[in-house]
């Protein structure tokens, strides 16, 4: 006898079949989310000196978390890195980055570009370089002179000079730390700045490093901003040098740079006979705002007037007397280091 197939369960049968197709596909096998890499961007270096560099650059996370570090060296191979400032960074926004960048060689050229490593891979920026000032600048140092060297802890050298029975740095300091490796810290604020009762330096209008940075009388109150072996002068030994060049009415044109290079005209009268070869850093005052860079010198001393204020000497490029006074110490002038006795 003939078996008759049911067509009426055929539906039945093909649903069946669909259903356990569906749920027989595993899960692992569905595409997994994109994860977005980060995007990284190489900027400028700045406050570039013999032997150190500010590093730049921009970092968005993309909403991962990323590790951020500088890659440097003197050829694109980069050999080298250092961790950014902030050194993880998260969320979906740009974030700016930086490295203070020390113990490089003078007058050299360094290539550098910003690193971003992530869950979702590594993104570069693009790369840059900067060269590092050589040990001889363009300051015009009396010829007729000879001058000796010193070098801070960052290894920058400066040329000194015997004047009398002192021995002076001839050129303004710029150390971005103490003489037993400690970080000075950097303010750009002027907010933060005024608000100030603790140290800090900066470079005139943030940028500007070619007559030395600007450091507030904190900085130098610790005893451990000079190198070792010099210190910051007191208000006396000021006027020990005074004294020996002649008086206070006549010895600015003989500590003064000589021409416009960095003084603004007229600067007549200077000779730099002494060798000191002052320049016109300018000042940072109490409330964070820069003024009279190339027309006016600014120098502490390490003593105070009062309990707010000490005394400092200053040049102007108009007349040749040197100019005693006091200020407040929140505010940022030049050094010059003395070589202890």
């Amino acid at each position: 006898m003939k078996k008759h197939f049911n067509f009426q369960l055929m539906p039945f049968i093909v649903l069946f079949s669909m259903i356990m197709v569906l749920t027989s596909c595993k899960k692992s096998e569905e595409p997994l989310p994109s994860v977005s890499l980060p995007t990284a961007t190489t900027s400028t270096a700045k406050w570039i000196s013999q032997t150190w560099a500010i590093l730049n650059g921009t970092v968005n996370a993309n909403n991962q978390i990323t590790a951020v570090t500088f890659e440097y060296d003197t050829t694109t191979s980069y050999g080298q890195s250092i961790n950014a400032t902030p050194d993880t960074i998260s969320g979906n926004i740009s974030t700016v980055v930086s490295a203070n960048l020390t113990g490089l060689t003078t007058s050299t050229v360094y290539y550098f570009r910003v690193k971003a490593l992530s869950s979702g891979g590594t993104k570069y920026g693009n790369d840059l370089t900067f060269t590092t000032l050589g040990t001889d600048s363009v300051i015009i140092f009396n010829p007729n002179l000879t001058y000796d060297s010193v070098s801070d802890y960052d290894g920058n050298t400066y040329k000194t000079i015997q004047i009398g029975t002192q021995t002076w740095m001839a050129e303004n300091l710029k150390t971005i730390r103490y003489n037993d490796g400690t970080a000075i810290p950097l303010v750009l604020d002027d907010t933060e700045w005024g608000a100030l009762s603790s140290p800090g330096y900066s470079w005139y209008n943030n940028v500007l490093v070619a007559y030395g940075a600007l450091y507030n009388w904190y900085t130098l109150s610790t005893g451990k901003l000079c190198p070792a072996g010099w210190h910051v002068p007191t208000d006396a030994e000021w006027t020990v040098l005074t004294t020996y060049l002649g008086g206070e009415s006549v010895v600015g044109d003989k500590l003064k740079a000589t021409g416009t290079t960095y003084w603004t005209t007229p600067n007549t009268g200077a000779t730099n006979e002494s060798g000191f070869t002052a320049l016109p850093g300018g000042y940072r005052n109490y409330v964070g705002t820069f003024n009279s860079v190339r027309r006016n010198g600014y120098w502490w001393s390490s003593s105070e007037s009062s309990s707010s204020d000490a005394y400092l000497r200053d040049l102007s490029y108009s007349y040749g007397n040197v100019d005693r006074s006091s200020s407040s110490k929140k505010g940022g002038f030049s050094v010059r280091c003395l070589k202890d006795n």
